[in-house]
Formats: C-alpha cells, sequence, structure tokens
C-alpha cells in the first residue's frame, strides 16, 4: 500500500502597523510505500543439509558466516515450498518497506523604514529523510539494505531596495543557500567486526559488505554508498535602475562563491564473491567461508572544493523617438578556476604527466578565462506609431 499523509497551515500579519508585516508557513509529508519484488533465498532445508555436507566431507562452518546466518539476512521463503526449486526460481515474494517524511518551513519579515527604503528578509527550511532500496547499480533489494537518504537544505535571502528618487531605484540583495544529502546504508550501524568480518574501514564505512551469490538473492546495500556532499553558496547582487530623458539605465554586479565539501566511499565496504557456479556449490563455499573473490577500494575520498565567481552588467533603453527604440549592453562573466582546500586536485598531460596543483608547473588546475564578453543589441520600430505593428529585430552573443 502507498499512503502519503499532507498537512500545514500558514499564517501572515503586521507586527507594526504599516510598519512590518511577517508571514510563515509550514508543510509536512509523510509517504510510506511498500516495494514488491522476488527473491531467490536459502531454504532451512538446504541450509541444513550443507551443514550436514560440510561435515561429511570433514570440513565446518565457518563460525562468522555462523554469526551472520544467526542475524537471519534472508527473509524466510514463502512461495514455492513444496515445488522443486531450480536455477533462477524464485521461492520468497518480499515486500521491502520505503519511506519519506518531509518538512518544509518558510518565514519572511519586511520592514519599511519608510517609502523609500523597504527591507525583507527570507528563510526556508526543508527537511527529508528517504529509505528505498536503491539496487539501480547492483544493490540489494532485501529489507535491511535500503539506501538511507538525509537531505537538508536552508535558504536565507536578505533584500533592502532604496528609491532615492523617481528615477533612481538601487536594490542589494544578500543570498545564501545550502544542500546537504548523503547516500547511506541502512544497516550502517551494524559494525561486521561484530561477527568477525574485518574491513579495516572508518566509522562511516560501516555495514555488511556486499555479497554476491550463484543463484541466490544478494546481500547487502548497493556499493555505490556511502557518499555525500554538502553545497554552499554566498551571493551578493546589487543592481541600480536610472531613467533620464529618453534612457532607462541598468548597471548591476554580482558576487558569488560556491563551496562543496564531499566524499564518495564507493567500494569501500567491500564486496565478496560466493559464485561457483550453482546454487548448492555457491551455499557450501558460503557457509565453509571460502570466497570465489570480491573487491575492495579505499583512499582518501573527502574533497572540499570551492569557486570565487563574479559578473557584471551595463544596459540601456533608447527610446530615439516615439517610434524607435533602440536596446544595447555588455555582460561580463568570470567564472573562478576551482580550487580545493587542501590541493587534492591534479591535471594531465602527455609532456609532463600528472601534476598535483600548488606547484611550480601548475599553480592552478587550469588558466583563467577573463573573455566572458556577452554583448547584445535590439531595436524595436512602431511602423504606424499607433502600437499595431512593430518590426523588431535583435542579435546577442552568449
Amino acid at each position: 500500500s502507498f499512503r502519503n499523509n499532507q498537512f500545514g497551515a500558514a499564517l501572515g500579519g503586521p507586527i507594526v502597523r504599516d510598519k512590518t508585516f511577517f508571514y510563515v508557513d509550514y508543510e509536512g509529508q509523510r509517504e510510506r510505500v511498500g516495494l514488491n519484488s522476488l527473491a531467490r533465498v536459502p531454504t532451512p532445508g538446504e541450509i541444513a543439509q550443507t551443514r550436514t555436507d560440510i561435515a561429511d566431507a570433514g570440513g565446518t562452518v565457518s563460525p562468522v558466516i555462523d554469526a551472520l546466518l544467526q542475524r537471519n539476512p534472508w527473509p524466510a521463503p514463502n512461495i514455492n515450498l513444496n515445488a522443486a526449486l531450480w536455477a533462477g526460481d524464485s521461492n520468497a515474494s518480499v515486500t521491502t518497506p520505503a519511506y519519506n517524511p518531509i518538512n518544509s518551513f518558510i518565514g519572511k519579515v519586511d520592514h519599511n523604514f519608510d517609502s523609500n527604503n523597504l527591507l525583507t528578509g527570507r528563510y526556508y527550511l526543508g527537511d527529508s529523510a528517504q529509505s528505498f532500496p536503491l539496487a539501480l547499480v547492483g544493490g540489494g533489494i532485501l529489507p535491511g539494505y535500503n539506501t538511507f537518504t538525509p537531505t537538508r537544505v536552508n535558504l536565507v535571502s536578505i533584500s533592502y531596495v532604496r528609491v532615492f528618487s523617481s528615477t533612481q531605484v538601487n536594490e542589494v540583495r544578500f543570498g545564501y543557500n545550502r544542500f546537504a544529502e548523503d547516500f547511506l546504508p541502512e544497516d550502517r550501524e551494524f559494525d561486521p567486526a561484530s561477527i568477525g568480518i574485518n574491513t579495516g574501514v572508518a566509522a562511516r564505512d560501516t555495514g555488511l559488505p556486499f555479497m554476491r551469490f550463484s543463484g541466490l538473492t544478494a546481500l547487502g546495500s548497493t556499493l555505490s554508498v556511502p557518499r555525500g556532499r554538502k553545497d554552499t553558496n554566498w551571493q551578493f547582487i546589487d543592481s541600480f535602475s536610472w531613467k533620464f530623458k529618453r534612457h532607462e539605465m541598468k548597471f548591476g554586479y554580482e558576487f558569488r562563491r560556491t563551496s562543496i565539501n564531499s566524499f564518495f566511499d564507493a567500494g569501500y565496504r567491500g564486496r565478496i564473491d560466493f559464485r561457483h557456479g550453482d546454487i548448492q556449490t555457491s551455499l557450501y563455499n558460503f557457509l565453509s567461508g571460502i570466497p570465489s573473490g570480491g573487491r575492495q577500494a579505499k583512499g582518501d575520498s573527502d574533497r572540499q572544493t570551492f569557486q570565487n565567481s563574479h559578473a557584471g552588467y551595463f544596459q540601456d533603453s533608447y527610446r530615439m523617438n516615439p517610434k524607435f527604440t533602440f536596446n544595447y549592453g555588455v555582460r561580463w562573466d568570470y567564472y573562478g578556476v576551482i580550487g580545493e582546500k587542501s590541493g587534492l586536485l591534479s591535471n594531465f598531460d602527455a609532456v609532463n604527466g600528472l601534476r598535483m596543483v600548488g606547484g611550480a608547473n601548475l599553480p592552478r588546475l587550469y588558466e583563467r578565462d577573463l573573455n566572458n564578453f556577452a554583448p547584445r543589441a535590439s531595436l524595436a520600430y512602431d511602423l504606424t506609431g499607433k502600437g499595431k505593428t512593430v518590426i523588431r529585430a535583435g542579435y546577442g552573443f552568449f
């Protein structure tokens, strides 16, 4: 079943009469759903028979795997119980719970110092915590191995409008936003070392290693997790409008600083394969603790990148006469060179090979581009002077 409860409230009004006003709004959502799939899981009889086969061959069941089986990593079979099972058959109908609670809040305050000065502040908070079986890149579909995705968004905007006269207006804006999102294994609280699997990873990379089998449904969350990022933007904008005689001119400047703190520990948790040809052999070697292979990645995936960008523009609408208007202007953008706080960026060329940023031969990741000029011009001609037929033409380079 799919259930989505949605609710909220909004309230606004004056704080100081004719001077200061407020507005707040809240909305919540509670979304729950079950994702259905088919799985092939080992039956109690197959596990018991495999234990007997290992003992008859003079072997022993791995205590590590025994401890794992006590955690019931597979759900119990519930279909085809009386039928002979072949490779590829399913014997379990599985419903994996998924959910996504969302909370959103908006707050706004407007203050009129007088008729020529207006200050506005806005704040937005969005928060969610989705849990979903993200098996798109080979992850498991079984309950307990979802991808948990906490997300939080903060937005702040402050605007100050100053009217100097009936022909001159200036607006200053300050903006801040932060987007934080992680993709984590649902079983991240489980330390494999507690059952004897030493993956040698940091605390954030815990969880059962991804396990693959011949003919059986995999265990563990997708190898692409954990990963996460925090994007932060600071923005300053100043815009000035000036009308005089036949001109309507606008000037503006913008500064933006973007920083991204991220990590991408794909494969750090590790993958262990028990793929030995058929289900029986795969299960035998699994209980014996004999993998057919696997892989694990390691290293420092943390990056703290940043970029400072600038922009400026000028535009004029020149009304030459009642019939003819000419518009022209230019914008300039400088997208700053991306940097990393600890210098963990490199570049490669055929002559020098791999070079780390910050050395004598590579002071920055790539050369600056200072030529991003975007001119534009257009005209509008009222053919009859009555606003019935207008001819327009324009050119812009972006």
